[in-house]
């Protein structure tokens, strides 16, 4: 599992092999990988991906903010709409993993699945255009966040 997400995340590496430890907590169809007691990788049923707390990692993502508007929707699990997007960071491919951050604080709030390229997102006006795989708040937010108050 960690050569399948370095592969797939090579900036994450260095800190993944200089772990001393690592667990595995099993959260309803889905995995949650600790390395030094910090949640770092998850696996739902469909693909591997970091979590929200690996900052190393989601900071150097490509990022969409959204308006304070979308805020509340988003980290409810909604879907990523095209007029809720008020800035692009970085570049990214229909199918690459982008990181949803709010307008005030710059904050991540999801991790989501582009539907659409960034340039081709940049000229819609409207429609879903990223799906929000995770979110603060989730099931497995709320498993890690849980973990690491034990």
């Amino acid at each position: 599992m960690l050569k399948e997400f370095i592969e797939r995340f090579p900036s994450s590496e260095p800190i993944l092999k200089s772990a001393k430890s690592f667990e595995e907590l099993p959260v309803e169809q889905s995995l949650i990988f600790f390395a030094d007691g910090k949640p770092l990788i998850l696996r739902n049923p469909q693909m591997l991906f970091p979590s929200l707390k690996f900052d190393e990692l989601i900071n150097a993502m490509p990022r969409v903010v959204v308006d304070m508007g979308a805020v509340a929707h988003v980290a409810n699990g909604a879907q990523i709409m095209r007029p809720g997007i008020t800035q692009f960071k970085g570049e990214f491919a229909k199918g690459e993993l982008v990181v949803i951050v709010d307008e005030k604080f710059n904050k991540a709030i999801a991790l989501g699945v582009a539907e659409t390229d960034s340039e081709a997102m940049k000229s819609l006006t409207k429609g879903r255009v990223i799906n929000n795989i995770h979110y603060v708040g989730d099931e497995l937010w709320k498993s890690f966040v849980a973990q690491a108050a034990r």
